[in-house]
This record gives structure tokens, sequence and C-alpha cells, in this order.
């Protein structure tokens, strides 16, 4: 069945699938955002009927307005395609930010960087040693699957070619606009790095053997390739689940001492030091702390909430000061910590009813309403989104706390924390300990995004000696699987 989709100035037809609109749309590698992995909560892939609108689904009653759903506007994920239907499209766009880094080049050529995250994409462009632009995206592959092993199971549906391929355009969308937009020569070379099932999907290699035991990586240690005209450098790969996006961090700590380095994720990996010996652990996560699955949520832009704060009245801070649009990683964490601090939600991470509140601001009270705990511009933290958060933080506490009795460590001999993730910009150790995410009392050096910091110094062979000759000496602890898992979930998804 053919249909035709307006996207920009063009109309195009195409073959629509069985499939929902969202996922049709992105075999054809037309992206629109869907930071709920197409569940109808965020709101996000918005597309516009030309003709014939269908009737909308409950779901979007909620989401659009009366205007809107009179014009034509529908939720992609929550329609399939009819024969002739006649729809436009409004593909997510890159987004340009300040992030900085240190650069480590042998020459003055121009180069990228790049990490592909599950949820995200970001990449920076180098030139003269510098580095000139950051961008940011989401990850198409989202409307596949929220985590990796979602997306592997796709694969029975004939859909691993397609991951690929919507993958790779994006990829390469990215790198062009940032080599277009800074007036630089074609780059050099890209460093790139991941986990090893987003190598895999890179790459173009089965992701079967990721999926299932005994769990085999795409390959072992670094790796060096051609991909679209570029000289490829790819950083060591330990094993299936802590790939050259955990290893390219590791650039960028001091390891004289003993440290806990945990990377909060969509997937969650842990690299501990006890005296001089390496160890590195792996629990799957979710997407929240990056602004997907949760409602209302945005990845790290312009309007997306990042902290909110309290003096006399709610203030929710967002980056670049704009009008707020949704919430995002650490966003997420600051409310949760805030209704934690004045009793909003009880032990087990329900929002309490107004009438359970006591002393705590009327003005605060007031916020408390049937959709959830208002912060701003009809934008609000959900049940749902709590229960999202706290999927991470159990199974954060979990795997830290099988990884230390596994390795016979103690946690006050660990010298330093470290943690990594794009969500840390703006985070505090005091919302780690009021929203429960770490059950742990330390000091905790922040890194945003290690793997895109690490990998700016990689263009350097001295450094890539040096990771390559550090990252054999890790190794892998299996905790996922440890019979104890489950009961320590569920233990460390309370509040305290």
């Amino acid at each position: 069945m053919k249909v035709s989709v307006k996207n920009k100035d063009k109309i195009i037809s195409i073959e629509a699938q069985s499939s929902d609109i969202l996922t049709t749309l992105a075999q054809h590698s037309l992206f629109v955002s869907a930071y709920c992995s197409g569940r109808g909560l965020c709101g996000k892939c918005r597309i516009r009927y030309l003709s014939s609108p269908p009737t909308p689904a409950k779901k979007e009653k909620s989401i659009l307005s009366d205007s809107e759903l009179e014009k034509g506007f529908r939720l992609a994920c929550l329609h399939k395609f009819n024969e002739n239907d006649y729809v436009e499209v409004f593909e997510t766009k890159p987004v340009f930010s300040e992030d900085s880094g240190v650069v480590c080049a042998d020459d003055n050529n121009s180069y990228i960087a790049v990490d592909i995250g599950t949820t995200t994409i970001s990449a920076s462009l180098i030139k003269d040693k510098k580095q000139i632009k950051t961008t940011r995206m989401l990850n198409p592959q989202v409307s596949f699957g929220g985590d990796v092993m979602t997306r592997i199971a796709k694969r029975e549906k004939n859909s691993q070619q397609i991951l690929t391929s919507i993958l790779n355009k994006a990829i390469k969308e990215t790198t062009d606009k940032l080599i277009s937009l800074s007036n630089a020569k074609k780059a050099k070379e890209i460093v790139v790095c991941a986990n090893p099932t987003m190598l895999s999907y890179f790459l173009g290699i089965d992701t079967k053997p990721i999926g299932e035991y005994p769990y085999t990586p795409p390959f072992k240690g670094e790796k060096k390739t051609q991909w679209n005209g570029f000289d490829i450098y790819i950083p060591p790969v330990i094993s299936a689940f802590i790939g050259s996006d955990i290893t390219a961090g590791l650039i960028n700590l001091n390891i004289s001492g003993n440290f806990l380095f945990i990377d909060i994720g969509t997937n969650c990996e842990f690299i501990l030091k006890r005296n001089d010996s390496f160890y590195a652990a792996s629990i799957p996560g979710g997407p929240a702390l990056e602004g997907v699955g949760i409602d209302y949520g945005i990845t790290a832009q312009e309007g997306a909430i990042d902290k909110v704060e309290f003096d006399k009245t709610l203030k929710c801070h967002t980056i670049g000061n704009k009008k707020p649009e949704g919430i995002t990683g650490s966003g997420l964490i600051s409310a949760i910590a805030f209704l934690n601090r004045f009793g909003i939600i009880d032990r087990s991470g329900r929002i309490k009813e107004a009438w359970e509140v006591e002393d705590i601001p009327f003005n605060l009270l007031n916020r408390i309403k049937k959709e959830g705990f208002l912060l701003e511009n009809g934008i609000y933290l959900t049940q749902n989104s709590i229960r999202e958060f706290q999927l991470v933080k159990g199974a954060l506490n979990a795997g830290i706390d099988i990884l230390l009795k596994k390795t016979d460590s103690d946690i006050n001999n660990i010298e330093k924390i470290y943690i990594s993730g794009g969500f840390t910009k703006s985070l505090t150790k005091q919302d780690i300990a009021a929203s429960n995410l770490l059950n742990i009392d330390k000091e905790f050096v922040f890194l945003g995004n290690s793997a895109l910091k690490g990998a700016l110094k990689l263009f350097c062979k001295k450094n890539r000696v040096y990771l390559e000759e550090l990252s054999n000496k890790i190794e892998y602890i299996e905790i996922a699987n440890q019979s104890n898992f489950q009961e320590l979930y569920i233990k460390y998804m309370d509040f305290v």
C-alpha cells in the first residue's frame, strides 16, 4: 500500500508497513522524536494528516489540544497508515551544545569524536587541536525500543539491516552538518565510542551473539576500519556489555588510587579499581535519566527542566533559561529529590494525596494534582516518571552492592567515586542523596559525557597506547544474573 509523506518541501511516496506509523517512518529513514519509545506517553512524535485524519486515540485527547486535533495532528506511534494517506512529518533536529573538553591530537587535521548512545548520539568536531562544535540528537533507533535487548529481539523480525541503516544515516547527517557549519575540511578520522550493541549496528555486524549466552561481543580490543570514506578508530571493547564508550571514559580519570567509575545511562556500567586490580560490570538501567520513557521527558536541550529549587516558591531552572518544554535527566533527579525532602512521596515512591502531606507551604500543596506534581507550564512529575526512576536506582544500587561483595571490596576504602552521564552537568551531591539515586555517602566527581570527552583525547598515539594497555588489565564480572540481584533490586527501589 502506497502513502504520501510531506517532509519540508518534498513529497515522497513510501510503501506502508503493517506496523505503526512511527516505526514505518523510521524504516524509511524519516526520524521523528519518540522520547517514550513509541508508547504514546511523550506526545513528541507528532505528524499532521493533510487529508482524512483518523479518529483520535484516547491517549491523544489528553496530549493534543482540540485545536491541534482539528488541524489533523496525531501521534505517529498510535496509528497505522491506510491506503492513500497523506501526512506531513517533522523530523527530529540535532541540538548544538557548548560542551567542552580537552583535545589531544598529533597534528592539526580535522577530526570528529562520536558517542553513539542507546538513547542519544553526540558528536564533536576538532580542528587545529581545538574542539570547535558539538551536536547531540536522539538515536532514531528508540522507535524500535528503549534498550539494547529490545532492539536485538527485533532482529528476529528482520530489522537488523533497518536499525543499521537508520543509525548510519543519522551519524552521517550529524557529521556532515558539523563539517559544513564549521567551514572545516573533511575530517581525517572519526573516533567512535559506543556500547557493543551500538557498535554492531554501526558496523553492520549481527547482534544475535550479544543477546544470547555466552554473550559474545562483536570484537575485543581496539579496532581500526573504514566507514563512509573516513578512517575509524574504536577504543577497546572488553565484553558484550563493556564497550568503547566506557574504556574511552577512563582517559579522564586519575587511576593512582582506588576508585569506582559509574557510567549511568540506558545501561549502567562500572569500573572498580581495588589495589592493583581492575574489575568491570554492567546492569540494564533504563533511559529515564536521558529524558526518555518518562512523561514530559526530553533530552538535554534548551527548555529542558534540569533543576528544581525552592525559596518561598518553586523554581524550575531550564537549560538556556528558556520556557519549560519538558523534563531532562538531571531535572527528574532534582524534582524527585525535592518531593522526597518535603515528604510528598512515601517510602514506596507513591505521590501522596494532598490531605496526607503535612507541614509544607500551601503553594506546594496546591501543586499536587491527579496528573502528578505540577512543576511548571503544564509539565508534571508523574507517578509513571517516578516509577521509571526507581527502576534505574534499584538496578544501580543492587549492581554496586553485588560488585563490591564479589570483589571483596569495601566502599570505605574507595577514594573517589566518578559519575559519568550527560545528565550530571547540573547535578549536585545533595540531589543524589535526597533522591536516593546512589546509596553512597561519598564525595562524587561529576564527569559529564566522559565517553565523548575521552574520545577527544584519542587522536594522539600516546593515549591510545595507554588506554589499550589499561583495558587489558580489566576483568569483567557478571552481576546481573546473581541469585540475589532481584531481591536487592526491589529493596533499593524504595525511598528512605
